[in-house]
């Protein structure tokens, strides 16, 4: 009797499970629609300490992270300490969405201790060329100038670091 609770208590788990991960794939999914998934758009513009960063230089030198963040967004605030620990050792862009004028978004990153280089986009321009909808959204393009890998909402620093680490 008791194996056979166990049983039915398992199946239904897995069943569970599975449709959770069928659920979370199809969101992720529908959020990711509009994202380039060949060639990766151009990305290039001034940072709030006033560097000047190209994408297409930029990933002459390996796999470059590009950070699609708000200072509004709740989820980021737990994925951008990780992006700036990644920052340290791979080459990210950040790109704060609709988060208001440099003076804010730089005074927020200080707030925060958030150390990596961002460009402002207040109107969302270079989101929309991206396709990005939500936030935070992580995109990892290769040296090849293609689009490798992208996730939406809270991730793990171990999960973009392997990431980065596949990507050529």
């Amino acid at each position: 009797m008791v194996q056979i609770h166990w049983y039915r208590m398992s199946v239904k788990i897995l069943v569970f499970t599975m449709l959770a991960i069928m659920v979370m794939a199809s969101v992720a999914y529908y959020q990711q629609r509009d994202v380039p998934k060949e060639k990766a758009p151009g990305l290039k513009g001034h940072t709030l300490n006033g560097n000047f960063l190209d994408l297409k230089q930029m990933i002459k030198q390996g796999p470059v992270l590009i950070y699609f963040w708000g200072s509004w967004c709740p989820y980021c605030r737990i994925v951008s300490p990780k992006i700036s620990e990644l920052a340290r050792d791979y080459q990210v862009i950040g790109v704060a969405m609709q988060s208001g004028e440099e003076r804010v978004v730089k005074e927020y990153m200080q707030k925060h201790n958030l150390k990596f280089p961002t460009i402002n986009d207040p109107q969302s321009r270079i989101s929309g060329l991206w396709g990005v909808r939500v936030t935070p959204t992580m995109i990892i393009v290769g040296s090849d100038g293609r689009v490798a890998w992208v996730t939406s909402g809270a991730t793990s620093k171990i999960g973009l670091k392997m990431r980065l680490e596949l990507t050529e």
